[in-house]
């Protein structure tokens, strides 16, 4: 259990019902989230960017501040959403490229920075999306 918690008496145990929990299903919502957002190829990108945050999770230092849980994916399609309807000129996986790198890029930390752009490279070969310089 959890540190510092106690166990529940048996008399207490009797009033409550036991109930199983499971892992969200990421690449449903993540689809359904970028088809809400506009994008048309929602189930390709969708497989991508879960592919990124599981591989990203395994491969990169573990610090206490890096999340790449559902929070911080929904964060991105949010902000994916709004790029896309800024430039809606830019294709598709070039909005998402951008939100993911430009989301996470400055929680990384020195080391990690190569390896993420390496995972980006590796999931959206091809792609170079030029930062957007804010006057």
């Amino acid at each position: 259990g959890y540190e510092g918690r106690s166990e529940l008496p048996d008399n207490l145990k009797a009033l409550f019902r036991p109930v199983t929990m499971v892992a969200p299903d990421l690449d449903m919502i993540c689809e359904i989230m970028l088809m809400s957002e506009g994008f048309n190829a929602a189930r390709l990108l969708a497989r991508k960017m879960t592919v990124l945050y599981k591989l990203a999770k395994e491969q990169l230092s573990k610090q206490f501040h890096y999340d790449f849980g559902l929070r911080a994916i929904k964060s991105v399609l949010v902000m994916a959403g709004s790029l896309k309807r800024e430039a809606g000129d830019l294709p598709e996986e070039q909005v998402l490229m951008r939100a993911l790198r430009d989301m996470n890029m400055p929680k990384f930390v020195y080391e990690d920075v190569p390896l993420f752009r390496g995972l980006l490279n590796d999931l959206f070969p091809g792609l170079d999306v030029p930062r957007v310089v804010h006057k």
